[in-house]
C-alpha cells in the first residue's frame, strides 16, 4: 500500500564567521583600525606624509587582501595567476606518463599531483571481503573506498526515503565521534555510457542449446536497445589519520588493522543510509575508476574488456593518464578530452528536499562524464560548541551594529544559530561540508559552450553561489575523484581562522 508521506525539508546551514563591521570580517576590521590609529598618531605628530602613506597603504591592503570580489580577493586571484604562470614556466603544468615521462621509471605511469605519492595496501576484513586502502604518505592518511549501489528515490516510497535520509544524517553525525577519522566524501559519478557491454552480456547468457527462434527474437530485442544508457556510480570514501590509529613513520600495520576492523561497521551504517550493498573497492577497481575518469571515450572498450575478465590496467601504479595539461586555467586537457571544475562557495539559499539535487547528480548528455563530490569535515564536540557559540555572538553583533532595523535575514540567521546551539546541547554533532562538480566533455569550442551553459543551468536552479576553479584545474579534478583527497589537509589555515579571514 502506497504511503503519501511528505518530503522532508532541509536547510538552515551556517557559514563559519566572526563579528565584523561594515561588511568587513574581523581581520579586515583589525587591519583598518590599526592603520587608522597609526595614521592619526602620525598626523598628531605633524608627519603628514607618513600619515598619508599609512592610510593609503591600509586602504590598499584591505581592498586587495580582504574585500572579496566573486568569492576571491584580488590578492588571492593574483597569487593564483602567478602560481599558474610559474608552473607553466617550469613545465610542471604538463604531466606526461609512459616512455616520454621525465619521472623515475618506477613512477612513470602513476597518477599526478597529490596522488603521485599514494600507494595501495590490500587485505581482508572481518567479513572475509578483500579491500585495498589508499595510503596518502604525504599527509599520513589511510582511505577506504566503498562502491555503493543505491536504489534511488524514484524507486522507493517517500517514507523509506525519509528514513534513509535520517540514517544518512546519523552517519554524518557519527563522523565527529569516531577516533582518528579526519573526513569523508561521497562521489556521484554519472555518464551516458555505451550499451555495448550490456548487449554482449545478454547475448553471452543465452544457452547454447536454446531454440534458434528464441535466439533470433532475443537478438532482435537486444538490437532495439538504445546505443547509450544512463549510468551512475556512487562511492563513499572514509579517511583516517594513520598516526592517531597507532601508525609510525616506518610502520602503518597497526593503523591498517584498525581500519580493517572498522570496515564492517561502516558498511552497515552506509547500507542503512540508502547505499545499497556497500563493498570495499580493491586495487583493480580503483585503477579502473581512475582510467575511466581520464579516458571516458573508451567506456565501451573498457566495458567489453571487463565483461571478458580483461582490464588494460589492473594495478594502481599504472593507472595514470597518458598526459594531463593544466596550463590553460579553467579547462584542463587529458587523454583526448577536457574537464572543468566548479565549487560551492555558500550553501543553498533555500530549503532542499531529497529530490532537489536530482539534476545535479543525474547523467546529462551534454557531458561525457560528471562527478559530484560532497566533502564532510567532522568537528569534535568541543570545537563544535565553540564554533556555534561564536556564530550566536556574531548574529547578535550584526543585529546590534546594523544601521537601521534588523532585517528578516538577520533574525533568521540568529534563530538558526540559537537552534543549532540548542541541538548541540541535546547530543547533535557539527560537521562542515562542501561540494565540487567536475564535468568532462569533448575538447572543442562547441562542446565547451554546451557544457558551460548546461552546468550553469544545473547549479543556478539550486540557488547556491559557486565559482569555477580558474588556476588549479589539476588539483580540483583529482580532488573530486573518490580517492580520499581532503582539501583542508593541504591547507595551513586553521579552522578558527576561516571566519576571521
Amino acid at each position: 500500500m502506497s504511503e503519501n508521506a511528505a518530503q522532508e525539508k532541509f536547510g538552515n546551514w551556517l557559514k563559519p564567521a566572526s563579528p565584523g563591521l561594515f561588511g568587513l570580517p574581523l581581520g579586515g576590521v583589525v587591519i583598518s583600525c590599526a592603520g587608522l590609529f597609526f595614521g592619526l598618531l602620525s598626523l598628531m605628530r605633524g608627519l603628514l606624509l607618513l600619515a598619508l602613506v599609512v592610510l593609503v597603504g591600509t586602504a590598499l591592503v584591505v581592498l586587495l587582501g580582504v574585500v572579496k570580489f566573486g568569492g576571491r580577493t584580488v590578492a588571492g586571484k593574483a597569487t593564483d595567476a602567478l602560481s599558474l604562470a610559474s608552473r607553466k614556466s617550469t613545465g610542471s603544468a604538463f604531466y606526461v606518463t609512459g616512455a616520454l615521462s621525465t619521472l623515475p621509471p618506477e613512477d612513470a605511469e602513476r597518477l599526478p599531483g597529490a596522488l603521485l605519492d599514494v600507494e595501495t595496501i590490500s587485505g581482508t576484513d572481518g567479513l572475509g571481503r578483500p579491500y585495498s586502502l589508499l595510503h596518502h604518505k604525504a599527509v599520513r592518511q589511510l582511505a577506504a573506498v566503498f562502491g555503493c549501489s543505491p536504489d534511488g528515490a524514484a524507486m522507493q516510497e517517500q517514507s523509506v526515503v525519509n528514513a534513509q535520509v535520517a540514517n544518512f544524517g546519523a552517519w554524518v553525525s557519527s563522523l565527529s565521534v569516531e577516533d582518528g577519522l579526519t573526513g569523508a566524501t561521497i562521489v556521484v559519478d554519472s555518464a551516458s555510457e555505451s550499451s555495448a557491454a550490456t548487449c554482449a552480456a545478454i547475448r553471452d547468457d543465452v544457452a547454447p542449446n536454446a531454440p534458434a527462434f528464441a535466439k533470433e527474437v532475443l537478438d532482435h530485442a537486444v538490437g532495439t536497445l538504445p546505443a547509450r544508457s544512463a549510468v551512475m556510480n556512487v562511492y563513499a570514501t572514509m579517511v583516517w589519520d594513520a598516526p592517531a590509529l597507532g601508525a609510525t613513520e616506518k610502520d602503518v600495520s597497526s593503523a591498517v588493522a584498525e581500519v580493517a576492523a572498522r570496515l564492517p561497521g561502516q558498511t552497515q551504517m552506509l547500507a542503512a543510509a540508502g547505499a545499497g550493498s556497500p563493498t570495499p573497492l580493491v586495487e583493480e577497481d580503483l585503477a579502473h575508476v581512475a582510467q575511466l575518469s581520464y579516458q571516458p571515450m573508451r567506456d565501451q572498450e573498457m566495458a567489453l574488456d571487463a565483461l571478458h575478465g580483461r582490464r588494460a590496467v589492473q594495478d594502481w601504479e599504472h593507472a595514470g593518464p597518458g598526459f594531463f595539461d593544466d596550463s590553460q586555467g579553467r579547462v584542463v586537457f587529458h587523454d583526448g578530452v577536457a574537464s572543468m571544475t566548479l565549487m560551492m562557495t555558500v550553501p543553498p539559499g533555500a530549503h532542499i528536499t531529497s529530490r532537489s539535487f536530482d539534476r545535479v547528480f543525474g547523467p546529462n548528455a551534454k557531458f561525457l562524464r560528471k562527478r559530484v563530490a560532497l566533502f564532510y569535515r567532522p568537528v569534535d564536540p568541543g570545537t563544535g560548541a565553540k564554533t556555534v557559540d561564536r556564530l550566536v555572538k556574531t548574529a547578535d553583533w550584526k543585529m546590534s551594529t546594523r544601521k537601521g532595523r534588523p532585517t528578516s535575514f538577520d533574525r533568521a540567521t540568529k534563530a538558526v544559530a540559537e537552534k543549532t546551539e540548542e541541538e548541540l546541547t541535546q547530543g547533535a554533532r557539527l560537521s562542515l561540508f562542501s561540494m565540487m562538480v567536475t564535468v568532462t566533455f569533448a575538447p572543442d569550442e562547441k562542446s565547451y559552450r554546451d557544457a558551460l551553459n548546461q552546468v550553469k543551468s544545473i547549479m543556478n536552479q539550486l540557488i547556491m553561489p559557486y565559482r569555477f576553479v580558474e588556476h588549479a584545474g589539476s588539483a580540483a579534478f583529482h580532488t573530486t575523484l573518490p580517492f580520499g583527497i581532503l582539501p583542508w589537509k593541504y591547507s595551513s589555515t586553521p579552522l578558527w581562522m576561516e571566519g576571521v579571514l
